[in-house]
């Protein structure tokens, strides 16, 4: 079994929030404790992205963008060129639905890639999924041409796109992540 690091990337602004999406509580617990829980089920070590020494509380590193301002690309570079694993198990801190039997539809999709995306119809998810250091040049060479859209770089990647439909009708909200206070409202 290869090993596999995790990596929370929690560097968002927040600014549809109002405030620092992973500690928003959400039905008893912070957002980000959803996805440290789900991350420590699998992964050896986790490594935080943030732009913030608040994380630090949690026991875990926690690194910062190496090239600020653009966006979750930066974060996924920053904590991947971090990372003691080939293989990094990405999770948002706001999606507090992502299941156990996505991450292992995921592994079980493990070869010779530089990212794992999971799909459905014509959607994919490119911040729950898993991502190898050997994409860190191509990820670099995107910031360095100013491409932080996620869509475009998972493209430009060698990317397999795992279909998840089937646990998507099982939870509808299993990739619904939280930007405003109206989204914590059931």
């Amino acid at each position: 079994m290869n090993r596999i690091g995790g990596i929370i990337l929690a560097g968002g602004k927040s600014s549809r929030m109002g405030e620092d999406k992973a500690f928003v509580e959400y039905k008893g617990s912070m957002l980000i404790e959803y996805s440290l829980q789900l991350t420590k089920y699998f992964c050896d070590f986790i490594i935080i992205s943030a732009n913030s020494n608040n994380y630090k509380g949690f026991g875990y590193p926690v690194v910062a963008d190496e090239f600020e301002a653009c966006g979750p690309v930066g974060g996924i570079y920053s904590a991947l060129k971090k990372a003691e694993s080939d293989w990094n198990l990405l999770i948002s801190c706001d999606t507090p639905f992502v299941s156990k039997a996505l991450v292992e539809r995921l592994i079980q999709n493990i070869g010779n890639y530089d990212c794992i995306v999971p799909a459905y119809g014509d959607w994919n998810e490119p911040l729950v999924a898993l991502y190898n250091k050997s994409a860190l040049n191509k990820i670099k060479s995107s910031i360095l041409r100013k491409e932080y859209k996620l869509k475009f770089l998972i493209k430009n990647l060698q990317t397999k796109y795992v279909d998840v439909s089937d646990l998507v009708n099982e939870n509808p909200n299993i990739f619904k992540n939280f930007n405003s206070p109206n989204d914590l409202v059931d």
